[in-house]
């Protein structure tokens, strides 16, 4: 199995969890990389901030939410098993039909595993002394590796609009 050795760190460095990669973000891209690196033999950690895995279909639950391509377009083509386990039951699926995908995928591959949930990265710098990438966590705790993959998507914290009078807007 592949790994990586950092550089002997400093008497005065904060503990930390050695990966070869970690990934930012449990959502669709970050479950996929996941399982592709653990293919390659590779120690991975994701940090999740959400609850759960999913991304956006996790944290969007409004009425109405769905996809806007069709279902198979979003499924993942990694497995053929996988392909003809799931079914989609509507053309441009719902986000609880979504979800409950995303949630199949992770139970069928152990995905969660290797997952920390609850938990939102608050910086990120590599460091050249140890010649990976050091990850701290909000609440404590730091990891380092080798590489780093944020797959924290393009719908990860909300953008407010620049208009006059946003913040006093009721309805």
């Amino acid at each position: 199995m592949p790994s990586f050795q950092a550089k002997t760190p400093s008497a005065n460095a904060v503990p930390a969890a050695q990966y070869d990669a970690i990934i930012i973000g449990a959502g669709m891209s970050g479950m996929y990389q996941l399982y592709r690196l653990r293919l390659l033999g590779m120690s991975v950690r994701v940090f999740e901030s959400g609850g759960d895995v999913g991304g956006t279909w996790y944290w969007n639950r409004y009425p109405g939410a769905r996809f806007d391509s069709e279902s198979y377009s979003y499924g993942y083509s990694f497995s053929e098993e996988l392909l003809k386990e799931w079914e989609w039951q509507e053309h441009f699926s719902a986000q609880p039909e979504t979800l409950r995908y995303l949630n199949f995928v992770a139970d069928k591959f152990d995905l969660r595993s290797d997952i920390e949930f609850n938990c939102r990265v608050a910086k990120a710098a590599y460091d050249e002394a140890l010649n990976c990438w050091t990850i701290d966590m909000d609440g404590g705790g730091r990891a380092r590796a080798r590489f780093l993959i944020t797959a924290i998507g393009p719908l990860s914290a909300p953008t407010m609009p620049n208009i006059d009078g946003v913040d006093s807007f009721q309805g």
